[in-house]
């Protein structure tokens, strides 16, 4: 009997810009976008992201309150932020005219023009729906954003299945920034499968592995769980860390490695001592800026001698290796020749994938 075969996304979808023009209505700026992570973002400062285009500000005030506006000043349009960068200045001060605005988007200041001229109040700084979920910060471009709680529901059950190992109680250790000349759904695709895991990762296979099988999860486990070679804590080059253990992990997911996509833009890496967060920001059809995060628990960054390289330098190598063979794909599907590409059993997550992205664009076909 014949195997069954799926085919991949259209070359269309993986390099067309009006693809990726519609993406951005209808996926990066028509639903929840995962930004930060709060803990990066200090009282009184504020931070530039860009949403498929889009730039937003994010600040959190001094009551501790984050709020999402348009990166516009209300008087001429200036964008008031260039950097991506934390800032100390309390306040958003337009390099144009110097209209000033609080954290909270209330214009404050206008100089050379008083009550007569301009009605503050008024001139608020568009704002932008701001959700925070366990630490992570999400934003709505949307008109008329679903509920949170619905888009969870819909596009986040994997990352609702972390929610016991208290990711919103972890702190961000050490970020890193990778630019990526592929499509992000190739990324994503890329995460949810292992067929190529022996040929490009030799390094992960030797600590995990069912990997080794073309398996991206292990199907003798019901709980979606990894086992890690001889039941390690850790993504390291031997798959242990002398890091403490997160708190309040049991004896099984102390020694399992769990993954988690958050659709449309990030991925959640768990293993015993660490939570690794991948967030992609499109910047067209054939671009992703990639921001990897490594999480650990506050007491164990606090401690002397704190030293998690082990943990970032594997899981950085792994990266590049994703990264390579991704932009290898993308070179590869931008021929005119290139029409679809297949999807076998042990390609199940990525059929998810493919489905559940053409539900949500409202399509078929590319």
């Amino acid at each position: 009997m014949a195997s069954v075969q799926h085919p991949t996304l259209t070359s269309a979808e993986y390099c067309s810009p009006e693809v990726y023009e519609r993406e951005r209505r209808v996926i990066f700026h028509g639903g929840w976008f995962m930004a930060l992570r709060a803990d990066t973002l200090a009282k009184g400062n504020r931070r530039v992201i860009d949403v498929a285009g889009e730039s937003i500000l994010i600040a959190r005030d001094l009551d501790d309150r984050i709020h999402a506006y348009a990166n516009v000043c209300r008087h001429r349009g200036a964008r008031l932020c260039e950097s991506d960068s934390d800032s100390t200045q309390g306040s958003l001060m337009c390099p144009y005219h110097a209209w000033t605005y609080a954290l909270d988007g209330r214009l404050i200041a206008t100089p050379h023009l008083d009550a007569t001229d301009v009605d503050k109040d008024a001139m608020s700084l568009w704002s932008v729906a701001v959700h925070v979920w366990e630490g992570f910060v999400f934003v709505s471009l949307a008109k008329e954003p679903v509920l949170f709680a619905d888009w969870m529901e819909l596009h986040g059950q994997e990352l609702l299945a972390l929610e016991r190992y208290g990711l919103g109680g972890l702190q961000v250790a050490v970020t890193t920034r990778t630019e990526v000349r592929a499509n992000w759904k190739i990324i994503v695709e890329n995460y949810q499968e292992c067929l190529h895991c022996t040929r490009v990762h030799p390094e992960l296979v030797e600590i995990v592995p069912v990997y080794r099988t073309g398996w991206v999860y292990d199907p003798e486990r019901p709980d979606g769980g990894v086992t890690l070679k001889d039941h390690g804590n850790s993504f390291s080059i031997t798959g242990t860390s002398s890091l403490p253990v997160l708190p309040g992990l049991d004896d099984l997911d102390a020694t399992t490695y769990r993954g988690a996509t958050m659709f449309p833009n990030s991925f959640v890496d768990v293993t015993g001592t660490s939570a690794i967060v991948t967030t992609m920001y499109p910047q067209g059809p054939d671009h992703t800026t990639v921001v990897t995060e490594y999480m650990f628990a506050p007491s164990t960054i606090a401690a002397d001698g704190f030293d998690p390289s082990e943990i970032v330098d594997f899981s950085e190598l792994v990266a590049a290796q994703d990264f390579g063979v991704c932009e290898r794909v993308q070179r590869g599907v931008s021929s005119s020749l290139f029409t679809t590409g297949v999807l076998t059993a042990k390609d199940d997550l990525v059929i998810g994938f493919v489905e559940h992205y053409r539900r949500t664009m409202g399509t078929t076909e590319g």
